[in-house]
């Protein structure tokens, strides 16, 4: 078994996501050694997930393994009415990458994953990027980091977020977590008490950023790329000019391209016409993956 693992959770429709996703990390993959690929899913089909585990063999990476796991058990014990504020109930898959590090303990190291990320680069890369004096490292929040509404001295970042600055504040799309640490600080019933006696706005992220502040290291902005350049020159989220270009002038640069949202009807798969490259690289990827399960499936004429 290796020592660290990539991970995933997803349900229904969303595997689709979870493939394209797999696939872009198979195709950067370039490493001799094992690579765990874990998938946490519920109410997916049996022919998907027998398929999916066929694809590093399909791409030519024995050494590469998808398996699929049930959802933690600890779950069940979230109050049915956890809201990620003013009352908008959470996806329940939307909680269980909290309880990864406990359910996969036993790996050194997890590259946690959304569902909606194109991987450029060889994943095993990027678990050097955790230093041994943090418990995680990831991404600011674009917004949070670079618009003016979110300056120190004019918002309540401690009333409404739970947190000293918003600036600080990191998107949990791409996580690169010591589990034994993370497991010292966060164990299971504390996570549990936290998230059925709290109700704050983007709870699931907000949860993780209270109880690890002071103990996260933020990552460039390539690493988590979450919106289009159409997003960050909108006028409409009140950008910094200085602080929103670092953003910009990593764009060349992305390594993980997180389709986070970028306004109504952004995303590669909510509109026909193509914005932009990684429209087409998502689309590319689904072709290739969807293409590969004909090899499984010949013409009987």
């Amino acid at each position: 078994m290796s020592e660290n693992a990539v991970v995933f959770c997803v349900t229904r429709l969303h595997l689709q996501l979870t493939a394209v996703a797999i696939t872009s990390i198979l195709e950067n993959y370039q490493n001799n050694q094992p690579l765990q690929i874990l998938v946490v899913c519920e109410d997916v089909q049996q022919p998907d997930i027998d398929y999916i585990k066929t694809l590093p063999q399909k791409f030519g990476l024995p050494q590469v393994t998808v398996d699929f796991w049930s959802k933690p058990s600890e779950v069940d014990q979230i109050s049915p009415d956890f809201t990620i504020g003013e009352g908008v109930p959470v996806p329940p898959m939307a909680i269980w990458r909290l309880f990864t590090p406990n359910y996969f303990a036993n790996y050194q190291k997890l590259l946690y994953l959304d569902n909606d990320v194109i991987v450029k680069t060889d994943v095993s890369r990027l678990f050097d990027l955790l230093d041994e004096h943090h418990v995680l490292a990831a991404v600011p929040d674009f917004l949070f980091a670079a618009s003016k509404n979110y300056y120190e001295d004019q918002y309540p970042a401690e009333e409404l977020y739970g947190m000293k600055s918003m600036r600080h504040y990191f998107n949990n799309g791409m996580m690169i977590i010591n589990t034994a640490q993370f497991n010292q600080m966060i164990p299971v019933d504390k996570l549990i008490t936290t998230i059925n006696t709290t109700h704050w706005h983007l709870a699931d992220q907000t949860i993780l950023n209270i109880l690890l502040e002071g103990h996260v290291q933020l990552l460039p902005w390539r690493f988590n790329y979450q919106h289009d350049l159409t997003y960050l020159h909108n006028p409409d989220y009140h950008w910094d000019p200085q602080l929103v270009q670092k953003i910009i002038d990593d764009y060349p640069r992305i390594v993980i391209r997180h389709f986070a949202g970028s306004g109504f009807l952004a995303l590669p798969y909510e509109h026909v016409q193509v914005s932009d490259e990684w429209d087409l690289e998502f689309w590319r990827l689904l072709e290739k993956v969807k293409k590969a399960s004909r090899v499984s499936h010949p013409s009987k004429d």
